[in-house]
């Protein structure tokens, strides 16, 4: 399993940030990869909330499905996928002297196999990283204003 952790301190209470973070329903809004996102059960911000979505990594696009698994209120919410490849991922907040940290962290068995994992070597985990890092600047300027 290959994994990338990203943070970024942004100026907002952490209250603020959790609960924007933890709406699955925003996940398009702020994050790279998630294309066509709609949230497919009653809640959206709740263990066992699902959503599907389509999402693109480079030039690959996939169809995909995913469920809260864990949400500890104004501190961390994890999800995974269940359909269109093997993912999970963590967000948690913790304050700061100016503000929030924002901590996540993706981890992903890179699709294709052998070829897959060489690669995610050369270019996947670069690019989850890079779309990540970008993700977190469009989550902090929606937040700071």
């Amino acid at each position: 399993m290959s994994r990338v952790d990203r943070s970024i301190d942004i100026k907002a209470p952490r209250e603020v940030i959790f609960e924007y973070v933890a709406d699955i329903g925003n996940e398009g809004d702020w994050v790279k990869w998630a294309k066509d996102v709609r949230v497919t059960s009653l809640e959206r911000a709740k263990v066992g909330a699902t959503d599907a979505m389509l999402m693109q990594v480079g030039p690959s696009k996939k169809r995909v499905e995913g469920i809260i698994t864990e949400l500890v209120p104004n501190y961390t919410v994890a999800r995974r996928l269940t359909f269109g490849m093997d993912f999970s991922e963590r967000l948690s907040v913790v304050p700061v002297l100016d503000g929030t940290k924002l901590a996540w962290n993706v981890e992903y068995v890179p699709p294709g196999g052998g070829i897959g994992k060489l690669m995610d070597v050369v270019f996947m985990s670069t690019l989850l990283d890079q779309l990540m890092g970008d993700s977190l600047d469009i989550l902090k300027d929606k937040i700071e204003g």
